[in-house]
């Protein structure tokens, strides 16, 4: 009478079933894991892969049960018994070598063991403890071995121990619900005593408990906490499956799974319902499942699983011998015969050739060697010695065999005819007893790369295709790191160049040498970095790299390649680079753009008055418009002369296929003092648009500027609309745009030259502008006026703001306050003396 039902979900704890408590803790394995066996005295191990063929009674089983005829037995009909000269266990094993120890517990033969599978519920847990008695040596003894079966036939032995008796023999059946929840049968007490001489299996002389157990499914609880396992990287148009792990044994879930080309659009794959999915894909894919646990309600989703598609060296066309027993492939050895290296100089050496018939290794179609060995290194116009040999799980003679290597030389991603580096039949009257050997150069017109090498053997007649499956044999894939003949003395290490040589401090500049030689292998480059050009030092991370971005600190510093042929250990270096620093009246504070994929603006040109820099390029689509700041404080200063206007017009261009809006300001450094002083001498801010992208106005010098001496106009772009200290005060980091950097000198002239030049009023101009509504309008004039007008209309021309003041001579300063009105563009009108001027005011 079953205590529960198959497929039963298990109460909260195994207390609840008729077994006894076992304080022999145990742990779950995960599919793949070694399991360690330890016999009685010598302390031996063997490992026993996960997932091994298994039977109950010569016959598949997934449970523990009574056999028919009232008796249990373990293992194979055949091999579970006791030696008449040994006293040993047969132990479970999955084709491989069973340990026999004689009664002091030394080795004394061997015996290959097979088993048939567990069978196709992978969920079934057990736990089965087997004692036996045998005295056909001296002393006698008894030996405890307790097994846990899981995750498809997982084994793990627990314990074991020695003591005498009078040869009983009986077994345990337990069942388990996690590592520290199980419980065993009781042990039977006493049973026949067994044949001394051998053990039979079914029927001989071990009685079962007259019952069967089966493992029921765990139900669910909470919050379903599982996540997807499987690949990583597949094959365009190959299947692969993927699992959400550990709801195996689980009950009361459900399964949906969802996909993504993005990472981010999520949609459901109908029918994907299962703990598992399969699919193919051409492209990058992401997947994640839904899962729910009906018992609680609660629903959790997965991490996403990102799975790539694997490049072409992993992926090319199925091949394999239609048959696993029979011929297969022994050892490939590879040899370099060129002058680049020792004749001796073995680069690859894999698999074992012996025995080469009755071998029992021999059971294999296809063995892929991609992931689990390096890439095997080789040269253009280099010549190879290569042998493969054949083996056999059939007794002599061996059958003849074709063996064909191909190298994909074009990294194409296919095994041509003409990538086929050996052809040739393994007989009788080779050489080399079931081996054949060849030599092949690899051409010049190899492509330089990771590549594939397919080693296909079969049985002749059998033509040995580089697709396809056909015959007995075996096929072999292995992973190619084609490279350029190798340096054989010193090589030439480039020249280095610098994207600023003369640099302020705190900004970024990159060194870089990509005239170096490329068409040798075996080279290693790295920088080096001088105070004096004298004593250099490695900069670390710098080996094999073309560029290296810096940031400067202030210190003149020199920087080389040095280039290092490793096969001669020959030594050359680049011309030294200097990186200086810029004369200080060149160097305002930090101000440039981040860069990246999120900078999208440049400044396209600009232009003050005859002055004109202009980069080029289309507005937008503009691929160049890729700069964070440039730098024209080497160029030919600007001369502007004092109480001039001059006008302003600034270029806007960028990456992106849409316009985006940018605010752009300028600064003039009126006083010299190496400073941008706001608002004084912030000179425009003006805003893009989509119909305006050169933003065009006038500016007039001083006549209270320092002149004679260069000084600093910056212009910065930013598509940060709002007020911002990188736009408003000239200083600091921001997103997008670019900041550009210029020296003009003010002079004085007795004819003042501009586009509206004013012979009574000099210095027009307001602060702060923008403005949220109050701001200072200010002029200089040696004459007095009893009338200054001053209106304010908005851009349809409605006057919004009129008043006249008086003026003495002199400095003119006048706040207004205009807080009344609403955000905008305003046109200020100044007029006294018969003269006029205009400029534009923005209220935010």
């Amino acid at each position: 009478m079953l205590p529960f039902s198959s497929g039963a979900q298990l109460p909260t704890t195994a207390a609840a079933y008729p077994f006894v408590s076992s304080n022999k803790p145990f742990t779950y394995l995960s599919s793949g894991t070694p399991v360690t066996f330890g016999n009685w005295d010598d302390g031996y191990v063997q490992n026993i892969p996960i997932g091994f063929p298994f039977t109950f009674c010569g016959v598949p089983y997934t449970t523990v049960t009574a056999h028919t005829n009232g008796y249990m037995c373990f293992g194979n009909n055949t091999n579970m018994y006791l030696g008449a000269s040994q006293s040993a266990m047969q132990y479970m094993a999955p084709a491989v070598i069973a340990q026999w120890h004689d009664a002091y517990g030394q080795n004394a033969s061997t015996t290959p063991v097979t088993y048939t599978t567990i069978g196709t519920a992978p969920n079934r847990v057990f736990i089965l403890e087997f004692k036996n008695w045998g005295t056909c040596c001296s002393p006698s003894f008894y030996i405890s071995y307790q097994y846990i079966l899981h995750e498809g036939g997982a084994v793990e032995i627990l314990y074991d121990q020695v003591g005498s008796g009078n040869f009983p023999s009986y077994a345990a059946v337990g069942i388990a619900r996690n590592q520290n929840d199980f419980q065993m049968l009781p042990n039977l007490s006493a049973s026949p005593t067994p044949n001394s001489t051998t053990w039979v299996a079914c029927g001989g002389g071990r009685p079962a408990t007259g019952q069967s157990y089966l493992w029921g499914l765990i139900p669910c609880t909470g919050t379903p906490e599982f996540e997807v396992t499987g690949p990583t990287q597949v094959c365009p148009g190959k299947p692969f499956s993927l699992s959400v792990s550990g709801t195996g044994i689980i009950s009361g879930l459900t399964f949906q799974w969802e996909s993504s080309n993005d990472g981010t659009t999520w949609n459901t794959i109908m029918g994907a319902t299962t703990n598992s999915i399969s699919d193919v894909i051409t492209t990058p894919m992401w997947y994640r499942c839904n899962i729910t646990c009906t018992n609680s309600g609660l629903s959790y989703t997965t991490q996403p699983w990102k799975i790539s598609i694997a490049d072409f060296m992993f992926c090319y066309c199925d091949n394999g011998a239609a048959t696993a027993t029979g011929l297969d492939i022994g050892n490939v050895t590879l040899i370099e015969q060129s002058i680049y290296k020792p004749k001796s100089d073995t680069i690859l050496n894999n698999g074992v050739a012996s025995p080469p018939s009755g071998n029992a290794t021999a059971n294999k179609t296809y063995t892929t060697f991609q992931h689990t060995l390096p890439p095997i290194v080789m040269y253009r116009d280099s010549v190879y010695r290569i042998s493969v040999s054949r083996i056999t799980s059939a007794a002599a003679p061996i059958k003849d065999a074709n063996v064909t290597v191909f190298i994909d030389l074009d990294r194409d991603g296919v095994f041509d005819v003409t990538d086929k580096v050996m052809q040739t039949q393994i007989n009788s009257l080779s050489l080399i007893a079931d081996t054949e050997v060849d030599t092949f150069q690899i051409p010049m017109s190899a492509e330089i790369g990771l590549t594939g090498m397919r080693v296909v053997l079969r049985g002749a007649p059998n033509n040995a295709d580089s697709c396809g499956f056909s015959g007995e044999g075996e096929t072999e894939d292995y992973i190619v790191d084609m490279r350029y003949e190798p340096c054989s003395g010193p090589v030439n290490p480039g020249n280095g160049q610098a994207t600023d040589t003369s640099i302020c401090a705190g900004y970024d500049y990159i060194v870089l040498d990509t005239t170096y030689e490329k068409k040798k292998s075996e080279l290693q480059r790295f920088w080096q970095v001088s105070g004096d050009n004298v004593y250099w030092s490695n900069i670390t991370a710098s080996t094999d790299k073309d560029t290296l971005m810096r940031v400067f600190g202030g210190q003149p510093l020199y920087y080389r390649v040095r280039m290092i042929c490793q096969a001669t250990d020959d030594t050359t270096y680049s011309d030294p680079v200097l990186v200086n620093a810029k004369a200080g009246y060149k160097c305002y504070c930090y101000s440039q753009s981040m860069g990246g994929a999120n900078d999208s603006s440049d400044i396209g040109g600009i232009s003050v008055g005859p002055y004109t820099v202009y980069t080029g390029g289309p507005h937008v689509l503009n691929p160049d418009a890729n700069r964070k700041r440039t730098d024209h404080t080497d160029d030919t200063p600007m001369i502007l002369d004092v109480d001039s206007t001059y006008s302003l017009v600034v270029y806007h261009t960028q990456r992106s296929i849409e316009h985006a809006d940018a605010k752009i300001t300028i600064f003039m450094d009126f006083n010299n003092n190496k400073q941008y002083d706001v608002p004084y001498e912030r000179v425009f801010t003006g805003y893009t648009g989509i119909g305006n992208f050169t933003i065009a106005d006038n500016v007039t010098i001083p006549s209270t500027v320092i002149t004679g001496l260069e000084t600093g106009l910056r212009v910065v772009l930013n598509n940060d609309l709002t007020p911002n200290i990188p736009s408003d005060e000239a200083c600091g980091p921001y997103s997008s745009g670019e900041t550009e950097d210029y020296i003009v000198k003010f002079e004085r002239r007795l004819f003042p030259a501009g586009v509206n030049a004013a012979n009574a009023i000099s210095s027009f101009g307001m602060y702060p502008n923008p403005t949220k509504g109050k701001f200072v309008l200010q002029f200089a004039s040696a004459a007095a006026f009893d009338n200054v007008d001053v209106t304010v209309a908005n851009i349809t021309g409605q006057l919004v703001y009129n008043n006249t003041y008086k003026h003495n001579g002199g400095q003119f300063s006048q706040e207004i306050n205009l807080t009344e009105l609403p955000r905008g563009v305003y046109m200020v009108t100044l007029s006294a003396g018969g003269e006029k001027q205009i400029q534009k005011l923005v209220i935010e």
